[in-house]
């Protein structure tokens, strides 16, 4: 059954069932395949999901001072009023592949090194003084620097990191919510910069930022690339090798599941993102969606959880 207790619990995984799994076999390409038939019964909208509870709580805690960025900087990583304010300029310029969510993913990026591109700037995806100018809406650089070229963008930036200690008794509207640590914010918020992205079986390419179809398990993939963690290609492999189980998942944990289709194992996965709901890959939708766990699809089908953070 799908985890309706969400008080994680994680443990490593015993040596011998880390070998038992490692042995099963691999059934060639059908590995990569579909959520299966009737699948796509729990796929739900954006606002119907979890995440913007999860976007106003994360851009809430960027705005306190845990977290220093310097103020003429706004890069991937970022999340905010700044980020939303510079998203809805690049929307309203003509460059919309990410939502306007506050959140400075790689959609984000990709947006700002194509308007760079297009305006002759140095072309790295920050925002610093030069680009912010071409945006029309200029950010005050840093005091020693003086100058206004896009050069000076990769200089001059302090970070102080924030403690990854989640608040056990943070509450939003829908009154039934978990709060992602860092990590697991980041992990969201990579999952979430894919939604809508076509599904197409096989498709995967390591290292593309802005791919143009993803199965189920190249969703997990391109997720996991975009914060640096790195995890088997297939949803066998990631349940047998890597990362952690867990009894119950946390947002940006990875929830897997059987039988749905003609293999055995694990058969399919997504990024849970709290509320008992997911992001993956809806072959019946025919894009990456958000997913409510509850239907009883999901829960005839629910093999378990792991943490790759």
């Amino acid at each position: 059954m799908a985890p309706t207790n969400l008080n994680a619990k994680k443990y490593v995984i015993s040596t011998a069932f880390a070998a038992t799994l490692a042995l099963t076999p691999v059934v060639g390409s059908s590995v990569l395949a579909n959520a299966g038939e009737g699948s796509s019964e729990g796929d739900i909208t954006y606002e119907e999901s979890n995440l913007p509870n999860i976007n106003a709580e994360q851009s809430s805690e960027a705005e306190t001072p845990s977290a220093t960025v310097n103020s003429s900087l706004i890069q991937q990583g970022d999340s905010g009023s700044g980020v939303e304010s510079l998203q809805s300029e690049l929307q309203n310029l003509g460059y919309s592949s990410s939502n306007i969510d506050g959140i400075f993913g790689e959609l984000t990026a990709q947006d700002v090194r194509n308007f760079q591109s297009d305006q002759g700037l140095q072309v790295d995806g920050i925002v610093g003084p030069a680009t912010s100018s071409a945006l029309g809406n200029p950010v005050e650089a840093t005091p020693d620097s003086g100058e206004s070229s896009e050069a000076t963008e990769d200089e001059g930036i302090t970070i102080e990191e924030v403690s990854n200690t989640d608040d056990s008794n943070g509450s939003n509207d829908s009154g039934n919510t978990e709060t992602a640590s860092a990590t697991g914010a980041n992990i969201v918020a990579a999952a979430e910069s894919a939604l809508g992205i076509p599904y197409q079986f096989g498709a995967y390419t390591p290292g593309d930022p802005n791919p143009s179809a993803l199965d189920s398990s190249g969703l997990i993939n391109y997720t996991f690339e975009q914060v640096g963690i790195s995890v088997s290609r297939t949803h066998a492999g990631m349940w047998a090798n890597d990362g952690v189980h867990v009894d119950s998942p946390s947002p940006g944990d990875v929830v897997f599941f059987e039988g749905t289709y003609d293999t055995p194992g694990a058969s399919h996965s997504g990024i849970y993102i709290g509320n008992n709901q997911m992001i993956h890959a809806s072959s019946g939708s025919g894009k990456m969606v958000v997913a409510d766990m509850g239907i009883d699809y999901w829960q005839d089908h629910y093999l378990g959880a792991k943490s790759f953070q």
